[in-house]
């Protein structure tokens, strides 16, 4: 399909894109598609797209297809605790179904950063982040390697030290 796109990073847009599925991420609904200008599978906001048009004389090519979006079949299994700096840990674990303290969560590589933003998951290496507001602790972060960690607070790349995040490889 060709419609308009508006990001905060480019303004509007036209774009081309192969939508593979409806994603209901907590706040606001996307469409998981096949840029075809980038050459890539992406996230796009539904309210952001106007003047859908159907394009009938443009085949979806295999790698344009579900099966080749490599982080929407991964299912990637993280496993979270209270924060280590939680004042009431106890009161973490009676909320989550915890078994010996840990919450397994197994989530798509492609939306792992969705979610642990709205769960308010601590991704930072040394539990930097408030843990009121936050009580939620990612045990290891190196789970998040090669998927849309982009948005999990405080996520960090574990091979450059250097403070930068990490997108999908």
């Amino acid at each position: 399909m060709r419609l308009h796109c508006t990001s905060v990073a480019s303004g509007r847009t036209l774009k081309e894109l192969v939508p593979l599925a409806l994603v209901d991420i907590g706040l606001m609904w996307q469409v998981r598609a096949f840029d075809r200008k980038r050459r890539q599978f992406r996230d796009y906001v539904l309210t952001r797209m106007q003047d859908p048009k159907v394009l009938d004389d443009r085949p979806v090519l295999k790698e344009e297809t579900v099966e080749q979006d490599v982080l929407w079949n991964r299912v990637i299994e993280l496993e979270l605790v209270a924060h280590p700096n939680h004042p009431r840990p106890e009161i973490v674990k009676m909320d989550y179904p915890m078994v010996d303290g840990v919450l397994k969560v197994r989530v798509r590589a492609a939306h792992s950063g969705y979610m642990l933003r709205r769960w308010c998951v601590d991704c930072s290496p040394d539990h930097r982040l408030a843990a009121r507001d936050f009580p939620l602790w990612l045990k290891e972060p190196l789970d998040l390697y090669g998927s849309e960690a982009e948005l999990a607070p405080g996520y960090v790349d574990p091979r450059a030290g250097n403070g930068k995040k990490i997108r999908a490889m």
